[in-house]
């Protein structure tokens, strides 16, 4: 029978096509680290890219993880060895659980819900946190002219009542102000 972490691994990796892999080149390069630190970063476990056509490639969750490998060190000093501690203690409930569906269970609806609570608060999936932001798209335009005929052109006759005078009307000159800011007295 198939354990459960191969099952996550087969599931990881039919879920990313074979484009969102990279080359350790540009994962350092995304994470903003040397190919050196991210070996270094393999070799402690703190990631694990598949072997892919007789080359390693990284998935868009090892960028993730790498990112935040990366955030967690320089923002709160933690070394390499705490890393690891976190991540051991972090599968330590699932490896426990073994092959017994229902504990596999109550510890997934655990994460979900983990995930859920994560993304509220900080407002992005866990695996956005740290990564740039894209760019916004620009505003689409508005549709020129009226949208449903000539009873809502811009001060056509069915518009109602207007409040004020129009642009080109004349005003009282009690409303008018110079140009210094203060009121005219109208005399």
């Amino acid at each position: 029978m198939e354990d459960w972490e191969e099952r996550a691994d087969r599931s990881d990796r039919d879920e990313r096509s074979e484009l969102d892999r990279m080359a350790i080149p540009r994962l350092a390069e995304e994470v903003g680290v040397s190919p050196r630190v991210l070996r270094y970063w393999e070799e402690q476990g703190l990631i694990s890219p598949s072997f892919e056509h007789g080359r390693l490639r990284y998935s868009p969750r090892d960028l993730a993880l790498a990112r935040l490998v990366r955030m967690v060190m320089e923002r709160t000093g933690i070394s390499v060895d705490g890393i690891r501690v976190l991540k051991r203690l972090a599968e330590r409930e699932v490896r426990q659980a073994g092959a017994d569906e229902n504990v596999l269970a109550e510890v997934a609806l655990r994460l979900l819900y983990a995930r859920k609570a994560f993304r509220e608060v900080a407002g992005v999936d866990e695996e956005r946190l740290g990564a740039p932001h894209p760019p916004k798209p620009p505003p689409r335009p508005h549709p020129k002219g009226p949208k449903h005929g000539p009873k809502h052109g811009p001060r056509g006759p069915r518009d109602g009542p207007r409040h004020g005078p129009g642009p080109d009307e004349d005003r009282r000159p009690d409303d008018l102000e110079s140009e210094d800011g203060s009121e005219e007295d109208g005399q």
